[in-house]
C-alpha cells in the first residue's frame, strides 16, 4: 500500500517539475525573442543616426570651400570673433565719453586767465577694429571722431608681429609711447576723468616702431620705442626730424592668486631731440572743457630727457598709486633746466571690488563690479547697485626753470572723485578739482574750482 502511494506521489511531483520546466523554458524563449527584437530595433536606430550624422557632416562641409574657416561670434566686454583654431581673431568696437563741466574761479584767476565758461563736450568718440592673422600678424585701426578742434585724429594705427623668439613682439605705426602707468592705462579704465599733471611731459602717441615682451610669468615687462616726432592728425606726419627713444621696465613683486592684492613698480626713460631746436610744454588740464593755463612757451633747446618713476599697491578694495617725472631740458652745451611733476592717489571701493591689473601690459585693467546695476534688484540689501569707488588725488606741476629762463608757472591740484560703475563697460564719474596756480615769477594766479561729470560707455 505504501509502495503504491509512493509511486502515485512521485508521478504527481514529476508532472509539476515538467510544468515548471516548460514554463521556465517558455519565459526564456520569450525573453530571448524580446531581446533579439530590441537589439534589432537598436541596431536600426544606430544605423539611422549614423546616416543622419553623415548627412549633417556633408552639409557642414559643403558650407565652406577649401581654405575657408568657420567664424565664431561672441560677446566678452565687446563684440569679438575668432576661428575655432584661434588662428584668426577680430574685434570691433569703440567708446563714447561725454563730459559736463561747471567752474568757479577766484577774482585773481579771472584777471589772469579769464572766466571759464560752463559747458559740455564729447571728450572721446572713438571707433576701432583690431585683430590677429594666422596667430602672428596683429593690427589695429583706431580713430577719434569727436568733432573737436582737431577733427578726425589717428589714435592707435599699427601692424605688429607676435611670438618673435626672445624679442617677443614687434610693432610699427602710430601708437602710445611706453612711459608712465597713468599714461599707458586706457582712458576706459582711468580712476579720474583726466590723467594727472605728470601727463604734461608725455606726448601720448608717435609714429615709429617698438619691441616689447614679458618674462618671469609676466611679472617683468620691458619695451623700447623708437619714433619720429609727429602729430595725431593725419596725414601731416613729419618724418624729417630726429629719432627719439622711449623705454620702460616694470616689475610685479607680488600678486595674489585671485588678483585682489598686488604691487607694481616701474621706471621709464625718454631721450628726445628738440624739433628745429625748439620745445614747448603745455600743462595738463583737469578738464578738456577749459583752456590751457600753464605753458613754458617756446624754449630754445637741443634735446631733453624724461625720467619717470611709478608705483602702485592694491590691497583688496583699497589702492594707492603715485608717480614722479623729471624732465631735463638741455638748452646748450652748458645750460640745463629741470621741470618736474608728481601725484599720489588713493582709492576705496565702497562695494568691495578691487582695482584689476594686466600682467601682460603692466597697467591697470578693466573694472568689474561684483554685481551689475539692475532696476529689478533689492538695493536696500545691497543687490544690483553696481560698484561705487571713492578716490582722492594730489598733484603738483612745476614748469619753472628760472636759472635757465624757463617760467611756465606752477599748479597744485586736489581732486576728489566718485565713480559709479554700472557694469564692466559703462560708468558715471564725478570729479571735484581745487587747483591753485602760481606764475613763473612766484605771483599768485588764483584758484579754479571745477565740477566735472562724465558719462562713459565702451563697446
Amino acid at each position: 500500500m505504501l509502495k503504491k502511494n509512493f509511486i502515485c506521489n512521485f508521478g504527481m511531483e514529476s508532472k509539476v517539475i515538467k510544468r515548471v520546466f516548460l514554463l521556465g523554458l517558455l519565459v526564456s524563449l520569450m525573453g530571448w525573442w524580446s531581446n533579439s527584437k530590441a537589439e534589432a530595433t537598436e541596431s536600426k536606430r544606430i544605423e539611422r543616426l549614423e546616416k543622419r550624422l553623415e548627412t549633417l557632416e556633408k552639409r557642414e562641409n559643403s558650407r565652406y570651400r577649401k581654405g575657408e574657416k568657420e567664424i565664431l561670434t561672441y560677446y566678452k566686454n565687446g563684440f569679438k570673433m575668432r576661428t575655432r583654431d584661434n588662428q584668426f581673431k577680430f574685434q570691433v568696437g569703440g567708446r563714447i565719453m561725454y563730459d559736463w563741466g561747471f567752474f568757479n574761479e577766484s577774482n585773481t584767476f579771472k584777471s589772469t586767465f579769464g572766466q571759464q565758461e560752463n559747458g559740455a563736450r564729447f571728450r572721446r568718440v572713438r571707433l576701432f577694429m583690431a585683430g590677429i592673422l594666422y596667430n602672428m600678424v596683429k593690427f589695429k585701426w583706431d580713430i577719434d571722431v569727436d568733432g573737436g578742434a582737431n577733427g578726425v585724429t589717428f589714435k592707435d594705427m599699427y601692424i605688429g608681429i607676435a611670438h618673435i623668439p626672445i624679442l617677443g613682439n614687434f610693432q610699427v605705426g602710430h601708437f602710445k609711447r611706453p612711459a608712465s602707468l597713468d599714461s599707458l592705462t586706457s582712458s576706459k579704465y582711468l580712476t579720474f576723468i583726466e590723467r594727472s599733471l605728470t601727463n604734461t611731459f608725455f606726448k601720448t602717441r608717435n609714429t615709429g616702431f617698438a619691441f616689447f615682451n614679458h618674462a618671469l610669468d609676466k611679472k617683468l615687462t620691458w619695451s623700447i620705442f623708437v619714433n619720429k616726432e609727429t602729430s595725431e592728425r593725419p596725414p601731416d606726419f613729419r618724418i624729417d626730424g630726429d629719432w627719439n627713444v622711449t623705454s620702460r621696465v616694470t616689475g610685479l613683486p607680488y600678486i595674489s592668486e585671485d588678483g585682489k592684492r598686488w604691487a607694481h613698480l616701474g621706471v621709464s626713460w625718454s631721450y628726445e631731440k628738440a624739433t628745429d631746436n625748439q620745445v614747448t610744454f603745455n600743462g595738463a588740464r583737469d578738464s578738456e572743457i577749459t583752456s590751457s593755463f600753464l605753458t613754458t612757451g617756446v624754449i630754445a633747446a637741443r634735446k631733453f630727457n624724461i625720467i619717470g618713476l611709478e608705483g602702485a599697491v592694491n590691497w583688496d578694495q583699497f589702492g594707492l598709486q603715485g608717480e614722479y617725472v623729471m624732465t631735463d631740458v638741455k638748452r646748450d652745451e652748458n645750460t640745463n633746466g629741470q621741470l618736474n611733476a608728481f601725484y599720489v592717489q588713493g582709492t576705496w571701493y565702497l562695494t568691495g571690488e578691487n582695482r584689476r591689473y594686466s600682467k601682460r601690459k603692466g597697467v591697470v585693467a578693466r573694472f568689474k563690479p561684483n554685481q551689475n546695476f539692475s532696476w529689478n534688484k533689492k538695493w536696500s540689501e545691497g543687490l544690483g547697485t553696481g560698484a561705487l569707488q571713492l578716490a582722492l588725488r594730489y598733484a603738483e606741476l612745476d614748469l619753472n626753470g628760472q636759472s635757465v629762463g624757463i617760467t611756465g608757472g606752477e599748479q597744485k591740484s586736489l581732486t576728489l572723485g566718485l565713480n559709479w560703475e554700472l557694469n564692466p563697460v559703462s560708468r558715471v564719474m564725478y570729479n571735484y578739482v581745487h587747483a591753485d596756480f602760481t606764475s613763473g615769477f612766484g605771483t599768485d594766479n588764483g584758484i579754479l574750482n571745477s565740477n566735472v561729470i562724465r558719462f562713459q560707455v565702451d563697446f
